[in-house]
C-alpha cells in the first residue's frame, strides 16, 4: 500500500472521530422522548372533600394551558389524568393502579393524607414519583423515597395548637372525624398537651354528630375543638355542637379557612389552624385574576391553589434539567432548596417535605380572618 493510500486512510479516520465526538457531544443530556408528559391526579372530585379538590383541578388545568400555550416542557405538551380518590385510601389505591399500569403515567399528584399514604407504597413499588399537594399527616415524611408533598406537617400544627389551647384551658374536648388526617392530627395533639382530654370519634363523612357532641360536652370541657376531615362534615358538627348549647371557645383545623364557614354564624370567633397566609405579590394576583376570570369566584383555600400551581412550576423545573424519568426527578427534587414560588422560597428536606412553610393561627371574626396572636 502506497504512502498516499494510508496518509488517505489515516485523515478519513481521523475525520470519522472527529464527527463522533461531534455527534455524541452535541446530542443533549436529557433524552429526547416524544410524546405528552403525562401526570395523573388523585384528589376528591365528589364527595364532602369536592370543594377543594375541584378548586385543585381547576388550578392544575390552568397551569397546564399555560405551559402548553408556551410551548409545553421541551417541546412536549403536559397532559394530566384526573381520578376521583375521594379522600379514600382504598379508592385512591386503585386510581392509583390504574394511573400506572394502564395509563403509564410516571408521576402522580394526590391530595388528601389518605389517599398520599394508600398511594404511596404502590408509587415506591414502582419507581413512579410523587408530588403531594396539602397532605399534612406526620407519617407522609417516611412514606418513602419517590414521595414528596408541598405543605407543612402536622407536627408542626400540633404544636402550634397545643400552645395556643394549653396556655388557656386545662380541658378540651374534641370531635375527631375517622381519617387519616384527622385522627394523625389528634394524636400528635395529645402528645403535647398537658391538660385534659374528651374525645370521641365519629365516622367519615357523617353528618350527625349529636350523640357524640352529648358525650363530649357532659364532661364539662372548657372548650372544644372540632377536627373534621371536610368543610362540610365540619359545618355540620358546627351547628350541632351550637345547638346544643355550648357557649364556650371554638377550635377547629384548616376547615375554618372556607368560605361557608367564614360566613356562617356558627363560626364567628372560631379559631382554627391551618395554613399561612400566601403573601401578596404580582404573580398572586396575576393567578388569581385568572383563576376568577375562568372559573367565575376566587378560590376558598388561597394555599392550597397556590401550592398547586407551585407543583406544577417545580415538575417543570426539574423535568427541563434531567428528562421525565421518574427516579432522575427524584434525585433532582432532592437537591432543590431555593426555590422561588407563589409559597415564597423554599425546598425539599431529606424526607421530601417543604421547607420554609409553617402553619398558622387565625380566628374568624365578623365574617372576616384575621391572624390570631398566641399568647403563653
Amino acid at each position: 500500500m502506497s504512502n498516499l493510500i494510508k496518509s488517505i486512510i489515516a485523515i478519513v479516520v481521523i475525520v470519522l472521530i472527529i464527527i463522533g465526538f461531534w455527534y455524541y457531544g452535541s446530542k443533549p443530556a436529557v433524552p429526547v422522548t416524544t410524546g405528552p408528559i403525562k401526570v395523573g391526579f388523585i384528589g376528591p372530585l365528589t364527595g364532602s372533600g369536592a370543594a377543594w379538590g375541584i378548586e385543585k383541578k381547576n388550578t392544575l388545568e390552568l397551569a397546564k394551558d399555560e405551559i402548553n400555550k408556551a410551548g409545553g416542557i421541551g417541546g412536549r405538551q403536559l397532559e394530566i389524568i384526573y381520578e376521583d380518590g375521594k379522600c379514600d385510601g382504598k379508592e385512591s389505591a386503585t386510581a392509583a393502579q390504574k394511573l400506572i399500569n394502564i395509563d403509564k403515567v410516571k408521576i402522580l399528584t394526590p391530595s388528601c393524607s389518605s389517599e398520599t399514604l394508600a398511594v404511596a407504597p404502590i408509587a415506591e413499588k414502582n419507581k413512579v414519583l410523587v408530588l403531594a399537594v396539602w397532605p399534612t399527616n406526620s407519617k407522609i415524611s417516611e412514606a418513602g423515597d419517590y414521595i414528596f408533598r408541598v405543605c407543612y406537617s402536622d407536627a408542626d400544627t400540633s404544636k402550634i395548637m397545643a400552645s395556643a389551647i394549653g396556655s388557656k384551658y386545662k380541658s378540651i374536648g374534641i370531635l375527631t372525624e375517622q381519617t387519616d388526617y384527622a385522627t394523625g392530627l389528634s394524636d400528635l395533639f395529645k402528645k403535647y398537651y398537658q391538660g385534659k382530654i374528651y374525645e370521641e370519634q365519629f365516622p367519615q363523612e357523617s353528618r350527625d354528630v349529636r350523640t357524640q357532641l352529648t358525650k363530649i360536652l357532659s364532661s364539662k370541657p372548657e372548650a372544644v375543638f372540632l377536627n373534621p376531615d371536610q368543610v362540610a362534615t365540619g359545618l355540620e358538627a358546627l351547628k350541632q355542637l351550637k345547638n346544643l348549647g355550648f357557649k364556650g371557645q371554638i377550635y377547629g383545623n384548616f376547615f375554618g379557612g372556607g368560605e361557608e364557614i367564614i360566613k356562617s354564624p356558627y363560626a364567628q370567633n372560631m379559631i382554627f389552624f391551618a395554613d399561612p397566609s400566601v403573601s401578596d405579590s404580582p404573580a398572586k394576583k396575576e393567578l388569581l385574576d385568572k383563576y376568577f376570570a375562568l372559573y367565575g369566584k376566587k378560590p376558598d383555600f388561597e394555599y392550597a391553589v397556590a401550592a398547586t400551581y407551585d407543583s406544577i412550576n417545580i415538575l417543570k423545573q426539574a423535568i427541563t434539567k434531567v428528562g421525565d424519568d421518574p427516579t432522575k426527578i427524584k434525585d433532582y427534587l432532592y437537591t432543590v432548596k431555593y426555590f422561588n414560588g407563589l409559597l415564597g422560597t423554599y425546598g425539599f428536606d431529606q424526607n421530601g417535605d417543604l421547607t420554609g412553610s409553617q402553619p398558622a393561627a387565625k380566628q374568624i371574626i365578623n365574617g372576616q380572618v384575621v391572624d390570631y396572636v398566641i399568647k403563653n
